[in-house]
């Protein structure tokens, strides 16, 4: 919320005191929501409504496979992770001994570990991107490095052989018509004699 409400301050440019009555007004709404949703669950646990308990136990996962796909879109338009591999680690380890932590209860939580999985499902999948980004990236450097490299040397040469005979044709210009000009006056002496 407060990343959200930077963005309105620095972005917008948004007063102080609207940023303030929208952090209100956003704390508000989520108690209201954190405390139906808890009273929601207390209500289908009572009634034995498995299905609903199991259904608010999937939501959180839903949503934060949802929240990773924006980032997978902007990575693979972007054609790089721009996200720490280190940050990466942490999140696929926290996700994995959550997920272990679950055993060591008496009975196996399969709706948390859903959750958990996801995470690390899908850092997986981001560590993936960021290697595979990372390699395609080093083979362009490697081929545009190749073609200046030695094997390349007749083209090179020949670059360089056109680049110096234009330089010489350029700089010789003024003293060849000079030199052409006597020749012509001396070829048309020489036949203006004969």
């Amino acid at each position: 919320m407060i990343n959200i409400l930077q963005v309105y301050w620095y972005r917008y440019k948004w007063s102080a005191s609207i940023i303030a009555l929208s952090c209100l007004l956003l704390c508000v709404f989520y108690a209201g929501l954190h405390v139906g949703i808890w009273k929601g669950i207390e209500h289908a646990i009572d009634e034995k409504q498995d299905s609903a308990v199991t259904f608010l136990g999937v939501l959180p996962a839903i949503f934060i496979a949802l929240g990773f796909f924006p980032e997978f879109y902007v990575n693979i338009k972007e054609k790089s992770v721009e996200m720490s591999s280190f940050f990466i680690l942490l999140d696929t380890l926290g996700g994995t001994f959550s997920t272990i932590s679950l055993a060591f209860d008496h009975t196996f939580d399969y709706v948390a570990s859903i959750t958990y999985l996801i995470v690390v499902f899908l850092d997986i999948v981001l560590a993936a991107l960021k290697f595979y980004f990372y390699m395609r990236r080093k083979q362009g450097k490697i081929r545009s490095e190749s073609i200046g490299s030695p094997e390349d040397d007749d083209s090179v040469q020949r670059s360089s052989f056109v680049a110096n005979d234009k330089a010489e044709r350029n700089s010789g210009e003024g003293s060849s018509q000079t030199s052409r000009g006597d020749g012509d006056g001396d070829l048309e002496r020489g036949l203006s004699k004969d």
